[in-house]
């Protein structure tokens, strides 16, 4: 696959060729004008300038968490619920996926009442957001999930709760990521490179741990 800017005048990357098994994890890498995140949203599906073939999961196994989540406008229950708001999810379940990423907090605030209507975008820091996009993908966790800067907004324990949770799941991901606290998180690194040469490490880190 090789992956270009929308206008086709430059190259991003230049004959990527890689395959993810089941539950496995790939980290993308490079200088800032790499073009990580534009590689990881053509992976995705949301963009498609360049050429190539690409296998993947239906588009209803994935899930794409951005670095500012969408927030819908409703109680806390379609919030969480999102983008699946018909599927039965118990209120036990809703309780332990919010304690396990660490959003009791936002649960008080409306005193553990799901159905309680907040406006959400203005209630919840960033960083409260990106846990309820976490929230979001354990209550419905797909095959693959890309992470676009997902935990930008967090500290590194928060960081380090989300990822341990993930690779505890049953979820594959590939992240795009500045920090390199995200380097022990998982199994396969892509690097990047301005020229548009990319190299793929298997990551020595998880592989001893």
């Amino acid at each position: 696959m090789t992956v270009r800017t929308p206008d086709g005048m430059k190259t991003l990357v230049k004959d990527l060729s890689f395959y993810l098994r089941k539950r496995q994890s790939l980290l993308i890498m490079g200088a800032s004008g790499t073009g990580k995140s534009s590689v990881l949203r053509t992976i995705a599906g949301l963009w498609s300038s360049g050429s190539g073939s690409l296998e993947r999961p239906a588009l209803s196994d994935l899930m794409f968490l951005p670095q500012r989540p969408y927030m819908v406008q409703g109680s806390l229950r379609d919030q969480l619920l999102y983008p699946y708001p018909g599927r039965a999810v118990s209120d036990e379940e809703i309780h332990r996926i919010v304690k396990e990423v660490n959003l009791d907090d936002v649960l008080t605030r409306v005193d553990c009442e799901l159905d309680r209507v907040v406006d959400w975008t203005n209630v919840l820091s960033l960083g409260e957001q990106q846990r309820v996009a976490f929230a979001r993908l354990f209550l419905h966790p797909p095959k693959f999930a890309f992470l676009d800067e997902a935990t930008s907004a967090l500290d590194e324990d928060n960081q380090d709760r989300l990822y341990a949770l993930l690779k505890k799941s049953t979820v594959g991901y590939i992240s795009v990521g500045h920090s390199t606290t995200l380097i022990e998180h998982h199994e396969r690194l892509l690097i990047l490179d301005r020229s548009g040469s990319w190299e793929i490490k298997d990551n020595q880190l998880t592989l001893s741990s």
